[in-house]
């Protein structure tokens, strides 16, 4: 990670070598962007010990609620979301004590590509101690996009993290032939996790579109506006996970989910299946597992499980009890630092 208060820049980015012949854009300060935070935990609560934010992005204050033990904080782009030539740069640094959930207000869209291509890139360090878990939303890829996501993880010692990666068909409600199902050009994603100075994961997926109803099927199981996602986690996480969960059959029916067991007591778990049951479960998922991180294994998920939250948030899970009475088993192993 650069130093906290330096201008971002095109020269901050890394360019994938499939889009070595483009170019990000170089003078317009609301297209290269992006916010590098510092949380810290002061007196029981996680704040923000440092901040810098550069236009697109910005960032509000760690919400706090009485009996939530983690902080809310959400990136801000006042945008239309990312255009052709945009680079937006996320760094955040956790320190020993900080508990949250990062996320950002809305779904990431990602417009057409016309001479370059748009990028978003995270460098995430949780040092020992802390507890992070970063929903970013869901991405929109719109027809005859380009789009490059790269995320690289610092764990250390006993640093709890997850992460999420939802991604839609498009804007698949509009009408008719007006319909962006899978009509992107390119996507590149990357995925890289380290644990004490050790890689422990990486995962790297080329998408080229556009994709026709045999090729969508085959990465994303086919069905109607059919949507993929990724939980990283650095706990193990029992078979059973949400399936348990009261409430959940008709969503979990229509989905196809995998739990992959990682070295170093890590987990992956994969989900394909129509979005927005999708998004619902990687969310309950996610913060129903960041529980055990802070209370006992059958205790409420975090924020999604009590009552301070109205439904408008994009994360907001339908029919979640007001007062968080419904209470669902999310049983976890304990992590182990790489090579234990």
């Amino acid at each position: 990670m650069g130093p906290r208060a330096i201008r971002v820049t095109s020269e901050d980015f890394l360019i994938p070598p499939e889009y070595r012949g483009y170019r990000l854009a170089e003078r317009s300060a609301g297209q290269v962007g992006g916010v590098r935070l510092g949380l810290v935990e002061s007196g029981g609560r996680t704040v923000l010990g440092s901040c810098y934010q550069q236009v697109p992005l910005r960032v509000l204050p760690p919400f706090h609620f009485g009996d939530e033990p983690a902080a809310l904080l959400y990136l801000l782009n006042p945008t239309a979301g990312l255009m052709d030539g945009d680079g937006h740069l996320i760094e955040i640094e956790a320190k020993a004590g900080a508990c949250a959930v990062v996320t950002g207000q809305s779904a990431t869209r990602v417009h057409p590509a016309v001479s370059s291509f748009a990028t978003q890139q995270w460098r995430i360090r949780a040092a020992a101690g802390a507890r992070l878990v970063v929903l970013p939303g869901p991405n929109i890829p719109y027809k005859g996009c380009r789009f490059h996501q790269r995320v690289r993880i610092d764990l250390e010692g006993d640093a709890q993290l997850i992460w999420a990666d939802i991604w839609t068909p498009g804007r698949y409600e509009r009408l008719g032939d007006l319909a962006e199902h899978y009509q992107f050009e390119r996507i590149i994603q990357e995925l890289e996790v380290h644990h004490d100075g050790v890689l422990v994961y990486r995962d790297r997926f080329d998408w080229q579109g556009p994709w026709d109803r045999e090729t969508a099927a085959w990465y994303v199981g086919g069905g109607p506006n059919a949507a993929s996602a990724g939980l990283f986690v650095t706990s193990e996480v029992a078979q059973a996970g949400s399936r348990s969960e009261p409430g959940l059959g008709h969503e979990l029916a229509s989905l196809r989910r995998a739990i992959l067991t990682l070295d170093a007591g890590k987990t992956l778990i994969r989900w394909c299946g129509p979005a927005p049951e999708l998004i619902a479960a990687v969310v309950r998922e996610a913060l129903g597992l960041a529980a055990g991180w802070t209370a006992e294994a059958s205790s409420r998920p975090w924020l999604i499980g009590g009552h301070h939250l109205n439904p408008s948030h994009w994360f907001s899970v339908p029919g979640e009890p007001a007062g968080g009475a419904a209470r669902t088993s999310y049983r976890q192993e304990p992590s182990s630092a790489p090579g234990s």
